[in-house]
């Protein structure tokens, strides 16, 4: 009876592992996040100057919401150790808030991109980067994240309006860092402080762009490029953010990723029914076989 009553618990154990929730969680304000394929060795001079690096990222946020730097500095660019790094944080955050986000965000990077050459996180509200190359002062709009809301009906003029609104106000806006607001529907824009006003400019005006011609219709909607994002929402809603590691990614990932989670529920249910009809079966052999015991009384 012992070894029976022991398999049954192994089987309820199974199932709870099986259809039970996920036990994992992760951070809201996560964004994207991308690394280099190249691996650096670790004990190398690359980790150590990397590890002097990012910490400098964390006390500079008292004084600046962005920042860059060269590690070693001062001294002639050695493409196997030197490291080139910024964070940045949104406009209006103080710095308290701008430190949290940074430390962060340094720690995941640090755990997503283990021993890479290269990596960067967004959050909500700051960023990060650091590569073995100079990226200071060079444009780039590759689009990493885009994703907008379902379309809102015709018939809902207002909110469609305030949309409108918001998201022009982005881009007549001038500054690396714009706000805009109306009734419920709020926008921010924002570009990375190496560049320069020109490519700011530029490059919010692409970020704004798509925001406008993809997302125009719809409750709430972002565009993130490499150096730039643009992004709004209504009512307090927004986009769940799924944790997303480099590369370009549109909203037609999201409807891949809905059918492999029904798939695995799918399975899941199925396996378990299986599993269940063994152990009956297993049962019923088992109670023929100890007709005496009380269990199978």
């Amino acid at each position: 009876m012992f070894k029976t009553k022991t398999i049954l618990l192994g089987f309820l154990l199974a199932a709870v592992i099986l259809v039970g929730p996920s036990s994992s969680t992760t951070d809201d304000s996560f964004i994207y996040a991308g690394c280099s394929p190249t691996k650096f060795s670790p004990g190398s001079g690359y980790e150590t100057n990397l590890n002097s690096l990012l910490p400098s990222f964390v006390s500079s946020t008292i004084s600046s919401g962005y920042n860059n730097f060269t590690v070693p500095s001062g001294a002639k660019p050695e493409p196997a150790v030197t490291v080139y790094g910024l964070y940045q944080c949104r406009g209006d955050l103080n710095p308290t808030s701008c430190s949290s986000c940074v430390s962060r965000a340094i720690a995941k990077v640090g755990t997503i991109c283990s021993n890479a050459y290269c990596g960067f996180l967004q959050m909500e509200n700051c960023f990060v980067r650091y590569d073995n190359s100079s990226f200071f002062g060079v444009q780039d709009k590759s689009v990493m994240l885009k994703k907008c809301a379902p379309l809102m009906g015709f018939n809902d003029q207002d909110a469609l309006t305030r949309v409108s609104d918001v998201i022009g106000s982005l881009g007549s806006g001038g500054g690396p860092y714009r706000i805009g607001g109306n009734g419920d529907v709020q926008g921010v824009a924002q570009c990375t402080g190496d560049l320069s006003q020109g490519q700011c400019q530029d490059c919010l005006s692409d970020a704004i762009g798509r925001l406008r011609s993809d997302c125009g219709m719809a409750q709430w909607g972002y565009v993130y490029l490499s150096k730039c994002y643009a992004r709004f929402s209504s009512g307090g809603s927004h986009a769940n953010q799924t944790p997303y590691y480099g590369g370009e990614k549109d909203d037609k990932d999201d409807d891949d990723n809905g059918v492999g989670k029904t798939l695995a529920i799918i399975i899941g249910i199925i396996t378990l029914v299986i599993l269940l009809v063994v152990f009956l079966a297993f049962i019923g052999k088992q109670c023929r076989k100890l007709q005496d015991e009380k269990w199978c009384t």
